[in-house]
């Protein structure tokens, strides 16, 4: 038995295998912790990114730029504005009496050009002649019964005179009696019969005199009715000449509302005649614009614009009870139509504002150009052909209104190409980059006139006008020397490929200003 004992394995210890456990599993989480940051040491590096030196380089060296130079301005330039021509007046041509139209003539139509006095239409005119034979019948009644008592008051006043003579016997009748009676010479028989016969001859006068009172009133009546005869036979006649239809004045037929065998009645429309002897040029001013032409208004009146200072200062007198005190002033220019290469052009004038003043739908101020002599037309042709230039100003031609205007204020020209967005421009002074904002004043074509503001751009200031990719103020340039010839052509490319910019700029400098 003791031999068997000592041959079986000896048994483990709890503790110690506990142990080892704890062991094992700190072993394991130290290599799973030191794998994770190995992987993140090894596969968490950023990958090294190439740098382009390229545009440092070639920050450092000064860009090649054109320039151009900044030329003095010291003549007049032109506000062109877009406007519309529309016919001055349109009279509209109605009937004036009643009745049915009998003749419609050819020239009444739509389109047609007429004179002043060409008859239009003609309306039935029986009933106005029918009313013309009654009233000359009854006008020559009229003057036949004035006639009948004009022979009455002849009459009675040659009666009158008699009674009158007979009176004064009887007068002296009676006188011849009295002294007579006074003296017991007479009865008073004769007496009573004296003084009943003068009562009698005075009664005689009375009746005779108050016959002629009345007739000299009815001879007033009669001619007062002749009169109104007369009258309604001249009312007659002038509307037997109203059924002849003219035109009041010379100009185009614009349209025609009535045809031959219609009914009209006074205050029927008939035509609409257009007056051709002046034209008017519906155009919209912005307030840049607006200011230059008080401006140059101011010069040429030599009177200062009104303001509401002086406008309450100068209410206190009668004459300026009358007067406008936002008038436009009276300042000329010029209209014209581009045709197939040939400009036709207008002389005009600035007439009036249209309406009370900003138009709330464009904030520009709707004006009008008044043409005087619409046929009167000047040609300038840009080829040697001849070209189609129209004979007068038409109703609906788009045109353009040139005004002049002699600045008050001195300017600068610059090429469009040198405007930047903005209304800036690039100049070089020092070999160094310098940005000036400017006010810009008009852009034509290749050239913009500009403000001269300060010092801070000046006649012989070379502008640059090539393109930069980026820009920095101060930073250094390179000025590229060009012949002469070639400077006025370089950048005839890029004055096309920024005009858009540069006209875009001058409405943004506009608004600003």
């Amino acid at each position: 038995m003791g031999s068997s004992a000592q041959s079986s394995p000896a048994k483990q210890d709890p503790a110690t295998g506990g142990v080892w456990h704890v062991v094992a599993n700190v072993v394991g989480a130290i290599l799973i912790l030191g794998l994770g940051v190995f992987g993140l040491l090894f596969f968490g590096r950023s990958p090294e990114v190439p740098i382009d030196t390229s545009r440092q380089d070639a920050a450092s060296v000064a860009p090649l730029v054109e320039t151009a130079e900044v030329k003095s301005w010291n003549q007049p330039f032109h506000l062109d504005i877009d406007g519309e021509a529309s016919t001055y007046r349109i009279l509209t041509v109605g009937a004036e009496v009643t009745g049915r139209v009998r003749k419609k003539s050819e020239l009444s139509r739509s389109g047609t050009f007429i004179q002043k006095g060409d008859v239009l239409f003609e309306i039935d005119p029986v009933n106005y002649q029918l009313d013309e034979q009654r009233l000359m019948a009854r006008v020559a009644q009229a003057e036949e019964e004035l006639r009948a008592i004009e022979v009455d008051m002849e009459n009675t006043a040659a009666l009158l005179k008699l009674v009158q003579e007979d009176n004064e016997l009887q007068k002296d009748h009676l006188a011849r009696v009295q002294s007579l009676f006074t003296r017991k010479a007479t009865s008073e028989t004769e007496m009573d019969n004296a003084a009943r016969a003068e009562l009698t001859a005075r009664n005689a006068v009375q009746m005779q005199q108050n016959q002629l009172n009345t007739l000299t009133q009815t001879k007033k009546t009669r001619q007062a009715s002749l009169r109104l005869a007369q009258a309604e036979l001249e009312r007659t006649r002038v509307d037997l000449q109203r059924c002849t239809v003219v035109s009041p004045i010379t100009g185009r037929v614009v349209d025609d509302m009535r045809e031959e065998g219609d009914y009209v009645k006074p205050g029927d429309e008939l035509v609409h005649v257009s007056d051709s002897s002046r034209m008017e040029i519906k155009c919209s001013l912005k307030a840049q614009e607006l200011a230059w032409i008080w401006q140059h208004g101011q010069k040429l009146d030599s009177q200062p614009i009104a303001t509401s200072e002086s406008a309450s200062a100068a209410a206190a007198s009668d004459d300026s009870k009358t007067a406008d005190p936002f008038k436009m002033p009276k300042v000329p220019c010029e209209i014209a139509f581009e045709f197939e290469g040939v400009e036709t052009i207008w002389d005009g004038y600035l007439s009036r504002y249209e309406g009370t003043g900003i138009d709330r739908a464009t904030r520009m101020f709707p004006s009008r150009v008044i043409v005087d002599e619409p046929e009167k037309t000047r040609v300038n042709s840009s080829n040697s052909q001849t070209g189609i230039s129209p004979p007068t100003l038409l109703s609906g031609m788009y045109v353009t209104v040139r005004i002049p205007i002699d600045s008050p204020v001195p300017l600068l020209q610059v090429p469009a190409e040198s405007i930047r967005p903005g209304g800036q421009l690039w100049i070089v002074r020092d070999d160094k980059l310098k940005v000036i904002a400017v006010t810009l004043v008009r852009v034509d074509g290749d050239s913009t006139l500009v403000r001269q503001e300060g010092a801070s751009l000046q006649a012989g200031d070379r502008v640059i006008t090539s393109p930069l990719a980026s820009i920095s103020e101060g930073m250094a340039v390179n000025v590229q020397e060009l012949p002469p010839a070639a400077n006025t052509q370089a950048s005839e490319p890029q004055a096309k490929e920024n005009q858009t910019g540069a006209t875009q700029a001058a409405d943004a400098g506009k608004e600003k200003q």
